[in-house]
């Protein structure tokens, strides 16, 4: 069982995840700000606490794989990346610029340590299942990490992929559900009900975990139990997650999934986030 030390490290890596996504943003004044700070617990708790990795070698062979489903939010996992020394940190002074190994969606062409592009959502768990086939003929034991969105359980490859996971017991899979609420076209609820999220992935043949994605705690046993159990199942852990943990004037904005501040906006950001972590 992990102890407080242990966590308040993690609560402390988090944010400064989160001071992460604010250097990145900012260059634009703009960008997936709050779902990124929804994010950065669960991510944290993975990089920090789960996954098997090398940070000065991303291809190591016995890596787990992590899969970035939801592209668009790549700003968070190179917030989390930059903090787990995978890339140098003067990158994020480039992020979404020309020529820059961090752009606005993660593609492995650009940035070492990304699996797959993950620009067209709904496509993280179909190439999951077939890595995690791939490593159980190969006789590995790493797990494939996959993170999605709410918006993209609307998708049929998603549902299609669950299936085919369900039904050659993938216990090497480990899925994470980001349920912020938001996407591009507005509420997920308003836009299609994927609701009762749990129960489904459950019919599916899955091991199913309901979590608050932005408590650390929660998050490091979730990871924990389905790193250890002896179900012969694929895992999904579906991670409740408010946008804009960390700044308060953000949180409940409907508007926040892609989201540009003014300078005063921009000023009470940086301040925000510096209280949160005293």
């Amino acid at each position: 069982m992990i102890d407080n030390t242990e966590i308040k490290k993690l609560t402390d890596k988090a944010y400064e995840a989160r001071r992460n996504v604010l250097r990145m943003a900012y260059i634009d004044r703009r960008g997936f700000i709050a779902q990124a700070l929804g994010a950065a617990d669960f991510l944290t708790g993975l990089f920090f606490h789960a996954m098997k990795y090398r940070p000065d070698d991303p291809e190591w062979e016995d890596r787990d794989r992590f899969l970035l489903s939801a592209g668009h939010n790549a700003i968070a996992v190179y917030a989390v990346m930059a903090a787990a020394g995978m890339i140098p940190e003067e990158w994020m002074d480039t992020y979404g610029q020309d020529g820059s190994h961090l752009p606005m969606a993660s593609m492995p062409k650009y940035t070492p340590g990304i699996e797959i592009s993950g620009g067209s959502i709904g496509l993280g768990l179909p190439i999951g299942v077939g890595m995690a086939l791939g490593l159980k003929r190969k006789g590995s034991d790493s797990k494939v990490f996959i993170m999605m969105g709410d918006g993209e359980m609307a998708e049929g490859p998603t549902w299609e992929a669950a299936m085919s996971a369900g039904n050659y017991h993938l216990d090497n899979i480990i899925g994470l559900v980001d349920v912020n609420g938001i996407q591009a076209d507005g509420l997920t609820r308003s836009v299609m009900v994927t609701e009762p999220l749990d129960e489904k992935f459950r019919a599916f043949g899955f091991d199913v975990q309901r979590i608050n994605g932005n408590s650390m705690s929660e998050v490091v046993t979730a990871l924990d139990n389905a790193l250890g159990s002896k179900e012969n199942k694929p895992h999904i852990i579906i991670c409740d997650t408010v946008p804009g943990t960390g700044l308060d004037f953000l949180i409940g904005n409907p508007k926040a999934h892609f989201i540009s501040l003014d300078d005063e906006g921009w000023k009470r950001a940086f301040s925000e986030l510096k209280k949160g972590e005293e």
